[in-house]
């Protein structure tokens, strides 16, 4: 599993701030860049370590728009796991044990970033194309068989990161977020949406090419001196950049 483009930016960071060396991120994600051709579309997963939820398709460049990094990237399909429905937004999820890392999270150091990168199709004044992404991190107790039980009902805490796209398909948009685990979690759920934002489609084809790819979540202590200099809210933030030949 290679890491994500974004775990340079946070090595990066914890040098400025003096904590180059005391931190090392562990990659959480798995198959983040969708370069493993696998089913995506189902109910909410029951265990860890791959993807799943509204209709979606792993896909090689198409309408104009080419993956972010690798050959294949995830293209939301509908808003539910049949087909087109009044629902206003396609989501997939991943469950991630975080067994591993009980003393950093109860000690309150345990620090989740995550990052993921997002594009659509140009915008086409004969129809309606959606702009809104979001990439979002749950935390809950138990494990992974209790997550469809549990979502929508006793998640211990969560943050969201969402961006309105460009219509520039040489460009890919990124999400990012961070966040503090809360003492007691066992396990979090990383949720990428898309959402429709300007027309909410009831039949036919709801997203006429919306994709996501290069996620990457990281755990990474956060010792006192680095929490001190994060803002209150955690770091939520909206960044840019343009994909490469």
């Amino acid at each position: 599993m290679k890491p994500s483009k974004y775990t340079a930016l946070l090595i990066g960071a914890a040098a400025a701030m003096g904590t180059a060396g005391a931190a090392e991120a562990d990659v959480l994600v798995a198959n983040g860049g969708f370069e493993t051709m696998t089913e995506t579309t189902g109910a909410l997963p029951n265990g860890y370590g791959y993807w799943r939820g509204d209709m979606s398709s792993i896909v090689e460049q198409e309408n104009e728009v080419r993956p972010f990094e690798g050959v294949n990237m995830l293209r939301f399909n509908a808003t539910t796991v049949n087909g087109p429905a009044p629902s206003m937004g396609s989501e997939l999820w991943q469950l991630v044990d975080m067994s591993d890392y009980r003393s950093m999270i109860n000690s309150g150091n345990g620090r989740i970033d995550g990052s993921a990168f997002f594009n659509r199709v140009a915008d086409d004044y004969s129809i309606d194309v959606d702009t809104m992404f979001s990439v979002s991190v749950y935390a809950y107790s138990g494990d992974a068989s209790s997550f469809p039980a549990q979502w929508g009902r006793s998640e211990l805490g969560a943050t969201q990161s969402s961006i309105h796209s460009d219509g520039d398909v040489g460009s890919w948009e990124e999400a990012r977020l961070s966040f503090i685990l809360p003492e007691e979690t066992d396990f979090i759920a990383i949720r990428i949406a898309v959402s429709e934002d300007v027309y909410n489609d009831v039949a036919g084809s709801e997203f006429a090419g919306h994709y996501i790819d290069g996620v990457g979540f990281t755990i990474i202590p956060a010792p006192a001196s680095m929490l001190c200099l994060l803002p209150a809210a955690g770091f939520l933030g909206i960044g840019r950049r343009r994909r490469t030949a």
